[in-house]
């Protein structure tokens, strides 16, 4: 074989490609006539009331884990919550953060949305009256007497 290159300007120049008679003017007439029938759509999920009431429940319940799982938790104190302390404990922490018995009076004085009487302070502290006999300083009470 020879290898011949090809100049494509010396080619003849001929249209080889035919259209039959009012193509163009039938094709739109065509394509409606064949798009426009019923299709019949299958649809890919069958959804039913069971499958509902089912994604519902699914959903419902990672809600509820997720409420409970994510959410942080906030124990409460409970009555016996400083039951372990010691009261020495207590007063060299309140020695520590110099912190009197006035002060904390004062702490009391101050706060005006707290209305307790003496008598229920004690009992809502629970404190047996030898550990209040024990605090107190005989001495400076009858100096001051």
């Amino acid at each position: 074989m020879k290898n011949e290159k090809f100049d494509l300007e010396n080619l003849p120049r001929k249209n080889i490609f035919k259209v039959p008679d009012n193509y163009f003017d039938e094709l739109p007439m065509r394509v409606q006539a064949q798009t426009s029938g019923k299709s019949k759509t299958i649809p890919l999920v069958s959804w039913s009331k069971q499958r509902t009431w089912a994604s519902i429940a699914a959903c419902s319940t990672i809600a509820i884990l997720g409420y409970f799982t994510l959410m942080p938790k906030q124990d409460s104190l409970g009555n016996e919550a400083l039951s372990g302390v010691q009261n020495t404990e207590i007063v060299n922490y309140l020695i520590q953060e110099n912190l009197n018995q006035t002060d904390v009076a004062e702490q009391f004085e101050n706060n005006k949305s707290a209305k307790f009487q003496d008598s229920d302070l004690l009992d809502n502290l629970k404190v047996s009256d030898k550990d209040i006999l024990q605090s107190i300083d005989i001495d400076n009470i009858q100096e001051e007497i």
